[in-house]
This record gives C-alpha cells, structure tokens and sequence, in this order.
C-alpha cells in the first residue's frame, strides 16, 4: 500500500512540473549578426566641378623687316589669375584610371612694349601688345592610384583660346630737307589653336567630392601678319606672335556616381 502511495505522489509531482514548465515561454537563441561590407571606391563615372589658380606668360613677339628682327620676350613671372569649370568622365581598372576632360578659363594675361627712338632727323614710337582672353582644353588623362582615394596623372591634348595681337610705329622726320610722317600699324585677332601637356593629383575626401592640384604648359602657336603704312609703301615690317603659358589651378569636381 505504501509503495503505491508513493509511486502516486511521484506521477503527480513529475505531472505537475511537466505542465509548469509548458507554461514558460520558448527561448529562441540569439541571431548571429550579419556585417555589412562597404563596396569599395572607384573612380569610374561623370564628374563636373570648378577651377582657380595662376597663369604665367612664355609669348615670344618677333617684328623683322628686310634687314633685322627684334625680338620682344615677355617676362615670364608676371602672373594673372585664371578661373573656370571643367567636365569629365573617368574609368578605372584595377589601379589604372583612364579619362577624358574638357574645360575652358577665362583670364586677361597681357604681354606688352613701348619704346621711343630718336636721332638727328628721325624720332618714333614703337608699340606692341599681345593678349590672351580665354583658353579652353580638350584632354586626356591616365594616372594610377597609389592609394585607394588618391589618383596621380599625367594630362595631356588640345588646346585653343582667343589670341589678340597689334602692333604700331609711329614717326616723324626730315628726308633731303622735307618733312614725313609715317604710320605703321597690324593687328590679328584670331582663336588659335595648339596643345597642352602635364601632371596632377586629385583627393576624393568624401564619394561625391574630389580637390586637385594641376600644372599645365600651353602653347596657341604662333601667327605671322604685317604691320604696314596705308600711305608709304615703305618702312613696313613684319610680326611673328608666339603665345605659350603655364598654368597652376586647383580644382573641386563633384562627381555623380555614388560609390
């Protein structure tokens, strides 16, 4: 009898638990959290974006007539500011970067001589001015990308801007006791057309924005053209205006790609 007591207790006791612990909600074992991995940065894509910086004057004026030349030579550390936009597209591979890009500036660089000559039975003004208004660049690139948001290139294409040159010689004198006058003057006011080449590097510091640091030679050619008196056949000359600058800009390009 007390052994079937006992066994009776037992089944309600292990009963009772078993539908104590049914009633305790189910614990369900924490996820395993999935990290997200950030792609990584390219520099493929359009960009757009402004420029500011410096130009320095290379251009050569040579005026010569039959008998000798006189060549005017700017000086070169006479800067002028230059400001402008750009547009691009680039496309990496690997740490290669290929691109194509176009931009135009605005500048006034100015390249000018006076000089007065006299002598016994002659005196005259010798002038001479060059300038450039504007230059434009159609451009390729190819750099590399020692780090992964910074890329180093060499540039290099066509270059075109508008070239505007004149020239006068302006005299008086005494020839076998008569007086003269003489009134030498040419100009040319054309959009030249030349080349380019050099080097930058660019920092893209967020995936949208990009700041570059950039030097360029220019060269526009050269033109030849004559200054003459519409009265006196004689003395004229002639003018050959050779226009070269370099360029130091910085730049911000934006670029749309969101990578």
């Amino acid at each position: 009898m007390n052994r079937v007591l006992l066994s009776a207790a037992a089944l309600i006791t292990f009963t009772a638990v078993n539908a104590k612990a049914a009633d305790l909600p189910f614990q369900h074992a924490a996820p395993t959290p999935i990290l997200a991995t950030a792609p990584l940065f390219t520099w493929t894509g359009f960009y757009a974006g402004v420029n500011a910086g410096s130009v320095w004057d290379d251009s050569k004026l040579t005026l010569s007539d039959i008998d000798s030349s006189f060549v005017l030579v700017n000086n070169s550390d006479n800067a002028r500011f230059t400001g402008g936009a750009q547009i691009g597209y680039n496309y990496q591979f690997g740490g290669a970067v290929f691109g194509l890009e176009a931009d135009i500036n605005r500048l006034n660089l100015r390249h000018s001589y006076a000089e007065a000559f006299a002598d016994d039975f002659n005196t005259g003004t010798l002038t001479a001015e060059q300038r450039v208004r504007w230059f434009s660049t159609l451009r390729g690139r190819l750099g590399f990308t020692p780090m992964e948001r910074l890329l180093v290139y060499g540039t290099g294409g066509l270059a075109f801007g508008k070239v505007r040159t004149s020239t006068s010689y302006v005299g008086s004198g005494v020839d076998d006791g008569a007086p003269f006058s003489i009134n030498i003057a040419g100009s040319d006011s054309t959009t030249r057309w030349g080349w380019t080449l050099g080097a930058g590097a660019e920092y893209a510091f967020t995936n949208n924005l990009s700041l570059k640091g950039e030097y360029s030679y220019v060269d526009l050619g050269s033109k030849n053209y004559a200054a003459v008196d519409p009265v006196r056949d004689e003395p004229n000359y002639n003018v050959k205006a050779e226009s070269r600058f370099h360029v130091l800009r910085a730049g911000l390009n934006y670029r749309f790609n969101t990578h």
